[in-house]
C-alpha cells in the first residue's frame, strides 16, 4: 500500500513495486491511498477496513532541505496508529518534482518537441535537492522545451499536471535518480523493511 500526498503521485507505486522485486521480494502488488488526513488516522482506517497489508509506503515531500522532520512525522504516525508491519518513508527532497529534473530528454519528449534546442536551465544533479522550488523549475523547463508562444504556450501551461504525471510514470528507478541522497535513502529503507518482513515470517 502506498499512502501518497495526492492522486498525482500515484505513479510512484509502479516504481516501488519494481524496487521491491529488485531487492528480493517474491511478489509486489499493491494499491494507493490518496485520502487526506494525518498518517495515523489513515493507517487506522485501513486497518479497520481490513486491508490486506504486510508493508506500507508513506509518501511525503520534505518541503525543506532535509528529510529528518518528515521521517520523524512518519515514524510517529505509524507508532500512533498501531500499524504492526514494516513501513517505508518515501521522502523526496524538497518535492517529488526534484526526481523529474534529471532527464532533459524526457522533458522534451513529454511536450512533443524531442529535438528541441531551447536551453532548459536544469540544475546540476548534485544541486537539485538544495533548490527550494523544483516544481516551478519543472514548469519553466516544460514551457521552454515546448518552444511555443501565444495561445499554444497557454495550452502548455494548462497541461502541467498531465505532463508531470507522464514524467513520473516514465521515471527510471535505476537511472540518474539513484544518484540523489533521497532516492538512496528510499532504497536503503526498502531493504530494511524487507529484512523486517522476513524476520516476522
Amino acid at each position: 500500500m502506498l499512502l501518497c500526498e495526492g492522486s498525482s503521485d500515484e505513479g510512484l507505486r509502479a516504481h516501488l513495486e519494481t524496487l521491491l522485486i529488485h531487492f528480493g521480494a517474491r511478489e509486489a502488488t499493491g494499491m494507493t491511498d490518496a485520502r487526506k488526513g494525518p498518517i495515523a488516522t489513515r493507517l487506522r482506517q485501513l486497518l479497520r477496513e481490513g486491508a490486506n497489508l504486510d508493508m506500507v509506503f508513506i509518501h511525503r515531500d520534505s518541503d525543506g532541505p532535509d528529510r529528518d522532520g518528515r521521517e520523524r512525522e512518519i515514524r510517529r504516525g505509524v507508532e500512533d496508529s498501531g500499524f504492526p508491519h514494516p513501513h517505508v518513508p518515501v521522502i523526496p527532497v524538497q518535492e517529488t518534482e526534484a526526481w523529474l529534473l534529471l532527464d532533459e530528454q524526457a522533458i522534451r519528449d513529454v511536450v512533443a518537441c524531442p529535438k528541441g534546442k531551447q536551453p532548459l536551465k536544469l540544475p546540476k544533479p548534485n544541486a537539485i535537492e538544495g533548490i527550494r522550488n523544483p516544481k516551478e523549475i519543472l514548469k519553466k523547463a516544460l514551457l521552454a522545451a515546448s518552444e511555443t508562444g501565444g495561445r499554444r504556450l497557454q495550452k502548455q501551461k494548462n497541461g502541467f499536471n498531465r505532463h508531470r504525471g507522464v514524467l513520473l510514470q516514465r521515471l527510471d528507478p535505476f537511472g540518474a535518480v539513484r544518484g540523489l541522497p533521497s532516492w538512496q535513502c528510499l532504497e536503503r529503507d526498502i531493504q530494511r523493511a524487507l529484512a523486517q518482513l522476513e524476520n516476522q515470517n
